[in-house]
């Protein structure tokens, strides 16, 4: 897959590779039916205007990096089920930016943060962000994020790239180059490339024009979405392990079947309707509460 010319169509190329429609299927007739209403889609807005880390776009970049290098699993297995993760009154990833909000301080630059968390250590994590998961793994992406000034370069190609107008996959591979620990290891790119989409909510916010060509489904809320609309069809098997939160693990046949029927998914029904993946994306990701009980799938990751 080397040979193809974008990250974006590499990543395509690997969900073609991973989907099994005998455990996870893409229903076209699903897609089909749905009203192409385009004027309903927008893209992400990330709430950053009026914090300190909005006050410049280097700030806002750097911001995205960090709180999307933490921007997984939410959950801790329990005898009784799952525990989310909270913050005060917020929970999950919105309970992270919460807490990341307060650690980053007052000023327009990740210095008080880096002073908070640049060491790694478990215990400044745990200070910082409260009982969250996987707080040595993510005390091990701080540091790697957070180290010199490689946040800061990180952030400058970012603001580079926008300036040319469109914000790509490509972007998000070469920060997976960067920080291979806090964003190389998942074979789609999630959360480096919702760093990216975080970043260009935020210039749209201002008033900027980019274009953000991203995938960026292959996550816990999309396939639970996807399911609950119709869209993906999950076998009988598969569907009673989500059902009894099994966990199903990570690299499985089950969960690459689920990540790549729902990048696949996602980038078909953004075709039907005529907007973009990062629109797509904003959108399931804002209904994921008309869900009802459907659950997600349990998969113990640092990728999602």
């Amino acid at each position: 897959m080397n040979h193809l010319s974008t990250a974006k169509a590499r990543l395509i190329a690997q969900a073609h590779l991973d989907y099994q429609p005998e455990l996870v299927a893409i229903d076209a007739e699903a897609i089909a039916r749905l009203p192409a209403r385009a004027d309903r889609f927008s893209h992400m807005t990330v709430g950053l205007f009026g914090k300190p880390a909005g006050q410049t776009a280097a700030g806002a970049a750097a911001y995205s990096i960090v709180l999307n290098s933490l921007n997984f699993m939410f959950w801790t297995p329990t005898p009784e089920g799952v525990e989310r993760y909270h913050w005060g009154d917020a929970g999950g990833a919105h309970g992270l930016q919460a807490a990341l909000d307060q650690a980053w301080g007052d000023e327009a630059t990740p210095v008080r943060l880096r002073a908070c968390l640049g060491s790694g250590e478990e215990q400044a994590v745990i200070q910082a962000l409260g009982a969250i998961p996987m707080p040595r793994r993510r005390g091990q992406f701080l540091r790697e994020v957070l180290d010199g000034d490689h946040l800061e370069q990180a952030a400058a190609e970012l603001i580079a790239a926008a300036g040319r107008g469109c914000l790509t996959s490509d972007d998000a591979e070469r920060l997976a180059k960067r920080f291979p620990m806090a964003y190389g290891q998942d074979p789609y790119l999630m959360r480096a490339q919702l760093a990216v989409m975080w970043f260009a909510g935020y210039l749209v916010e201002q008033g900027g024009e980019v274009d953000c060509d991203i995938t960026v489904a292959a996550s816990y809320q999309m396939p639970r979405v996807m399911r609950s609309i119709k869209v993906l069809r999950f076998a009988s098997d598969l569907a009673e392990k989500i059902d009894r939160h099994t966990l199903i693990l990570r690299n499985s046949a089950e969960e690459r079947a689920i990540r790549a029927a729902t990048v696949l998914g996602a980038q078909a029904m953004a075709q039907h309707l005529g907007v973009s993946e990062h629109a797509m994306v904003n959108v399931l990701w804002q209904n994921r509460h008309a869900c009802g009980a459907t659950p997600y799938h349990l998969t113990i990751t640092t990728d999602y």
